[in-house]
């Protein structure tokens, strides 16, 4: 896990990203080759049968692979997501573990794992994400 001052700094970052920050996106930890997620889930992120809002996951997966993706100043965009939805939950929060598999000259390849507070499966999502730099 990277310092204090670096995951404030990180953090302090991402709090321009309005829409994420909005959804309650909030990081919990990181380093070069992961990052840990979260975000509390209340009624605006639910579907009209009481479920998680498929936009909201896929948010939480979005941006924890952006925190990863995005260190040291390189700037990174999605150039390609999936996700592939396994399972609900009537929980109060969800956890996405972004794993770094290929760092490349212009490309990056991330999976995302969400679980639920209980550690039941969620998602998983792939980010094909593309330097800017």
């Amino acid at each position: 896990m990277v310092s204090e001052e670096k995951l404030k700094k990180t953090r302090e970052f991402f709090d321009g990203d309005l829409f994420a920050k909005g959804a309650g996106c909030y990081i919990e930890e990181f380093d070069k080759d992961y990052s840990i997620c979260s975000m509390k889930i209340g009624p605006e992120h639910r579907n009209a049968y009481g479920g998680i809002m498929g936009g909201a996951i896929f948010t939480l997966a979005d941006f924890a692979a952006a925190v990863v993706a995005n260190q040291d100043g390189m700037k990174t965009v999605a150039n390609n997501m999936n996700i592939t939805f396994v399972g609900n939950s009537k929980e109060d929060k969800l956890v996405a573990t972004a794993k770094m598999i290929k760092d490349g000259r212009s490309t990056s390849y991330v999976e995302v794992e969400i679980l639920d507070r209980n550690g039941k499966k969620i998602a998983y999502t792939t980010v094909l994400g593309f330097h800017l730099n």
